[in-house]
């Protein structure tokens, strides 16, 4: 009788190893189906000199009559500066 249950018991262990063991392939196979829409999406702003986009978190930063202006580098920064307009 003690055999039974010793058996019965780890026959229900195997099968719950199996069963796990299969879940987990499945998510691992999402995660690498998953691509790069996965990825974090980053913020990105529009140069108002040459009109190229870039992530905030990269941009140059110049406030103007309360409007935040974002740009690539710094020589695009001078230029609308020594403008002294709006490239809209």
């Amino acid at each position: 009788m003690f055999i039974r249950l010793i058996f019965l018991f780890l026959l229900f262990y195997l099968v719950f190893l199996v069963v796990r063991f299969f879940q987990s392939l499945g998510q691992s196979i999402q995660r690498k189906n998953a691509g790069p829409d996965s990825l974090p999406k980053k913020t990105m702003v529009k140069d108002e000199v040459c009109n190229t986009y870039i992530p905030v978190d990269e941009a140059l930063k110049e406030n103007r009559n309360g409007r935040v202006y974002y740009f690539c580098s710094e020589d695009c920064r001078k230029k609308f500066l020594a403008s002294g307009e709006k490239f809209d």
